[in-house]
Order: structure tokens, then sequence, then C-alpha cells
């Protein structure tokens, strides 16, 4: 990190900030995340604030070097306007102060620019009902003592507020309850103070590399935003681009993967490194073949989860074991543009060795890319196997049999890829499904491996259930088969029918594990 940094902790009062916002010498960079908060989140920060509590700090920049960007954010669903003074960009507290700017802004007695994409309207219209002290959104004409947050910025702004909308209609005895508490709301905004973290002298990487460590919500900036705010052009946005990417991947149920996932497979794809991190963003970014390179990787993430899906049965982004297969596999793509059987049939074999072995996770970052610069020799024909070792003479072996089935923990994605692949070649047919689906044999039971049948699930899907197939008919054989559970005249009862699928689950796994020379263990040591 750059040694001429420096971190100052200020505390600057709620209308300062706001002010800072109107008058533009508060940015909110566009690398920034969207705005997500929803009407609740913004009900809470106010009944926070009313009661005078924290709210957390907020984390601001300024740069060492200028950035023109023109794609900067709105805040509040108000377009800020542009100074030629000294830069300073919000980095932590956009969804706080994007919040309280868009509902303490009167927008009549501004000179903004509004953001014709955010409705204003449904966020920002918030009103302080003074008779239950609550925060609330109108669906009808609001009642006289119903004000909003805005007028009570400003005590002269409120005097003829009240004066026109609330005293002549207040004839319970409440008014001077009213106002009072109208008036305590107004002081606790005015001298509201925040606390303010500001960073001198970062670049953009240091800014962001900050970020990440010390960020309220434990959000991370998307890298491609930063790239994005560095490469922005009129004809190409590489948020978009992979907004677009995101959208086709959902025809293979991997629309969830996270952006910087992605990142990652098309910052590989410029050279022939393995990367953790935002390293040398800022150079990605200004490249001249930046756009072209971008182009041109896409179809090959698509091609590689394309294979994960039908050829490895990852019917969704949660069921991969490693995010960072994806990037082995696109640069797979890239590199053999047709691959020949042997070749494929190597990368289904790497595939299954580092899931079962638990290779990302018992590997360091060092020998990660070691492991990346091997594989790439298989590619560039220079080696035959494609799975590195750091030690030959000591087997991989795997993690104990799954105790339950999680979607979080790879020993469990494992058996569940091992059970979908021995389903479809019984079954002999392909993935083009419509996605994962986990079903009970016994639905009181818990989750453990024997009790949970991986299937395709499929429009015309239905739970597993024993009872549904008559005893010993042709249909039964062979969808028991396919699912690895016994026959009914195979058990006596539902513990016993577990406890022989349990039997035939390691049964089957171990074969194929050994197969792999991989040692398989059911228990721990």
């Amino acid at each position: 990190m750059n040694n001429n940094i420096s971190i100052e902790t200020q505390i600057r009062s709620l209308v300062r900030l706001l002010a800072d916002l109107q008058e533009g010498t508060l940015q909110v960079p566009p690398f920034q995340r969207d705005f997500v908060w929803t009407r609740d989140d913004i009900k809470e920060l106010f009944e926070s604030i009313k009661n005078n509590y924290p709210i957390g700090s907020l984390l601001i920049w300024k740069p060492k070097s200028d950035y023109h960007w023109n794609n900067l954010k709105s805040v509040g669903g108000f377009k800020l306007p542009k100074v030629a003074s000294q830069q300073v960009f919000l980095l932590d507290g956009y969804q706080r102060l994007s919040s309280l700017f868009g509902c303490l802004t009167n927008a009549k007695k501004v000179n903004l620019e509004i953001d014709e994409s955010i409705n204003r309207e449904t966020l920002y219209d918030l009103y302080f009902d003074l008779e239950e002290e609550t925060f609330v959104y109108l669906r009808n004409i609001p009642k006289y003592y119903q004000v909003p947050v805005y007028i009570l910025m400003s005590t002269s702004d409120f005097r003829q507020y009240s004066r026109k909308y609330i005293e002549p209609y207040s004839e319970d005895g409440r008014l001077d309850e009213y106002l009072d508490r109208a008036d305590a709301f107004s002081r606790t905004l005015i001298d509201y103070k925040l606390a303010v973290i500001e960073i001198s002298g970062a670049d953009l990487s240091d800014a962001v590399n900050i970020f990440s460590r010390v960020n309220s919500k434990g959000t991370d900036i998307s890298y491609d935003y930063m790239v994005n705010a560095l490469s922005y052009s009129p004809d190409f946005n590489f948020s978009v681009e992979i907004d677009n990417l995101k959208e086709h991947l959902s025809l293979y149920h991997f629309e969830g993967i996270t952006r910087n996932n992605l990142f990652r497979c098309y910052q590989s794809a410029f050279d022939d490194k393995m990367y953790f991190d935002q390293s040398d963003i800022e150079k990605l970014a200004i490249r001249q073949d930046f756009k072209e390179t971008v182009r041109d990787t896409t179809p090959y993430i698509l091609k590689a989860v394309s294979f994960l899906h039908n050829e490895l049965n990852v019917l969704e982004y949660k069921l991969l074991p490693y995010n960072i297969q994806l990037i082995f596999i696109m640069k797979f793509f890239s590199k053999l543009r047709n691959p020949n059987k042997q070749q494929i049939l190597e990368l289904k074999r790497w595939f299954w060795v580092t899931t079962y072995s638990n290779y990302f996770t018992i590997y360091s970052l060092s020998n990660q890319r070691k492991a990346f610069q091997h594989f790439l020799k298989f590619l560039n024909g220079e080696v035959t196997d494609s799975v590195y070792t750091d030690n030959s003479s000591v087997p991989f072996r795997t993690l104990p049999f799954p105790k339950v089935i999680s979607l979080s923990a790879v020993r469990s994605k494992a058996l569940i890829l091992f059970e979908l692949q021995i389903l479809r070649e019984r079954l002999k047919r392909d993935s083009t499904t419509y996605g994962l689906a986990l079903n009970k044999l016994v639905p009181r039971l818990p989750s453990s491996p024997e009790n949970i049948i991986p299937t395709y699930a499929t429009k015309n899907s239905r739970s597993f259930n024993l009872d549904c197939i008559p005893s010993n008919s042709p249909e039964e054989i062979s969808y028991n088969y396919s699912h690895l559970v016994p026959l009914k005249n195979q058990y006596e009862d539902i513990n016993d029918c577990l406890k022989k699928r349990k039997e035939l689950l390691i049964e089957g796994e171990r074969n194929f594990v050994e197969g792999l020379d991989i040692e398989y263990s059911i228990t721990n040591a």
C-alpha cells in the first residue's frame, strides 16, 4: 500500500454533509454499487436518528490524482453538480447518505437535476407522523399531523408549513404536543453528527482495498465497477457486459455467480496468471486491447459454464465446488478451441480430482498459482497430466463421508455431483433441465446423505416417494436403481432402507474415487 496515505477521523454535522452533496463538493464514484435500500431500511435509519443512535461512520476519499468520470452516481434521486475544486468521493455510506439526502432535500428549493431513472416519490417521500412519532410512507393525502421530513430541516420552513397545514386543522387540543414533537426531531436532525474517516493520497486500488476492510455492511465493491470507472466510453461499458453475461448464464442457473468471480475470469484472460484480488486493476482498465479481449472472452466463459452444466451436472452455480474451477475451464476452452475427446476426458478427470481431493482448500495461494501454470502446460501440450501435485509420493485423500448434505460444503457437493452422474448414466438423459432438486426420502428426518435424493428439477419432476411406485414393478426397479435406493423387497423398514442406501452410496463413491487414484475416507482417521 502507498506509504503516503493519510487517514484522519473527523466529526461532521449531517447538515454540512448534505450541503456538500448539494454543492457537488462530495461525489459518489461510478464503481459504487447501485442504491439497493428499501423503504423499511430508510425508515429504520430515521428511527435511529430520532433516538440519537449512531448510524455508523462514513468513509470519504481525496485521491492523489484527478479522476475525470462522466458517469458519477446520483444521490437521493438527484444528479449532483460537478465542481472544479478538490475531488472528494464517498466510498462507504452511500446507502445511508443517499437515503438522507433524498428524504431531507426539498426538490422545489434546490437547483438540482432529477435522475429520471429513479422513482423519487416511491423511495424518498417520507413523512413524520406527529401523533404516533413514527415514519410513514403515505398512500393517501397526508393527515394534518403527518409532515414531510424535509420540512423539519428548516425552522422557518416548518413555521410556514405549520401555519398553513397544521394549526388550522388541529381541534383536539394536541397542537402544542405536536409542535413540541416536531421541534424536538428538527433539533435532532440539525444537531446530528457523524464520524467521517477521510483518506488522502490514495490511488483507486488503495482506496478500494481500504474500503473492503472497513465498510460497515461487509459489502465489497465489485471490481468491474472499478474498472468501468477507468475504462468507460460511450460504446463500451464493462459493467453492462457483465450484466449481459449474467443474463445468458441464467440458462444454466448460473446467474447468481458473483460479479467478482466473473471479473477474475476476464482478468486471467489478459495473460497467463491467476489473480485472487484487484491487483493491477488500473493497468488492466487502460489497456488498448481491453474492450476487444473482454468481448472475445465472454463466449469462453459461457462455454465453460455450459460444460459444467451439461457434462458435469453442475446444475446451478451453488453446486460448483470451487469458483476458481471456472477460471481453469474457461482457460481450457480459450486455449483449445476444438479439443479432442482425450482432452475433454482429461478435463473431466481434473474436475473430479480437484473436487474430491479438497484441492483448492489444502493448497496455498502460491501452490494454486503453480497449479494454474501446470494446467497451462497441459493446454500447451507440454505435459499429459493436468493435475499439479506438490508431492507425488503423497496421494490425494477425500474428506470423510458427510454427515449432512449442505450446498456450502465442497464434500457434500462432490457427493451430489457423483449421484447426478450415476443418475444421468443410468437414465441415459442429458442435463438440459430446469435445475437441481434435493428431495428427502423421509421428510421428518435430517438431511443426511442417505435421506437426500439429488435429481433433476424438470417441469414434470416429482418428489421422490418410495410409496408412489408399486412394489418390484419395472418402473420401481429402474427408478430406484437410478437413484441408488434399494428395492422394497431388500429392506425391512425405512431405517433399514436408509442404512442400505448409505452402503450403496459409499460403495459406489469409493469405486469412483479410487479410480481417480484418490484415497477414500469414510470417517476421520
